[in-house]
């Protein structure tokens, strides 16, 4: 197996441990630092699964994923990482990875930045908007003069309650996935009799726009397709 992956140098936590409180992350840490990296992949496939990863954990599974060749896992747990930190290195990665491969969907722009952030602190937001519309309403309680002289306040609480009930209903957040199979058909229309539109290979990240039972409306070059569930690794 050959490891030529950067995240070590790109990422000092690889070397660390967050297994203080859970023998099996414990045990598969340290199969990681003792180089047996496939067997250490396994037991990290199991806490993935249970939706328990942390940062620290994606990193690994990306490392060793680049190792063995999977690029598009490597990708996979690169991009949940990034949900989770707003890393700008983790974008480096993918876009070198997908420079290398030819593969779309890894432009971020400063809005998905943005969007990022805002899921990532999502609580902390929600959190602060509450305290700020309390605080407004005890001074407009409190507040003795005429109707005129506290309008703003009132202005600036409806704001906040209009993008605090965006945060709460997830509005800021959007769906993203990876195609993980190769000659995918992507289809005009959520059915198997559809006009095939086009052919494509995994790795590419895509928008997801809504779901159809079994099929999964995406864009693609700024092309609404359809494209089978089971093609798609979930962001």
């Amino acid at each position: 197996m050959k490891y030529k992956f950067l995240l070590f140098l790109l990422f000092p936590i690889l070397t660390a441990s967050d297994s203080s409180a859970d023998p099996k992350l414990f045990e598969a840490d340290s199969l990681f630092r003792s180089k047996k990296y496939t067997e250490s992949k396994s037991i990290f496939s199991e806490i993935t699964a249970t939706g328990k990863a942390s940062p620290a954990l994606l990193l690994k599974m990306a490392y060793i994923d680049e190792g063995l060749g999977d690029y598009v896992q490597a990708l996979f747990h690169l991009n949940s990482y990034y949900s989770m930190t707003s890393n700008e290195q983790a974008l480096d990665k993918m876009r070198n990875i997908a420079e290398k491969m030819d593969l779309m969907g890894y432009e971020y722009s400063d809005y998905g930045f943005f969007r990022n952030l805002l899921t990532e602190f999502k609580i902390e937001i929600e959190m602060s908007l509450c305290s700020i519309l309390l605080l407004l309403s005890f001074l407009s309680f409190r507040k003795k003069q005429a109707m005129k002289a506290f309008r703003p306040i009132i202005y600036i609480q409806i704001g906040l309650i209009f993008i605090l009930g965006l945060s709460v209903n997830d509005l800021f957040e959007y769906d993203r996935a990876i195609i993980n199979s190769d000659n995918v058909i992507l289809m005009s229309a959520p059915s198997a009799g559809a006009e095939p539109v086009e052919i494509i290979e995994k790795g590419h990240l895509i928008e997801v726009l809504s779901r159809h039972d079994t099929w999964v409306k995406i864009l693609w070059y700024d092309q609404e397709v359809f494209i089978k569930t089971q093609k798609l690794l979930f962001i």
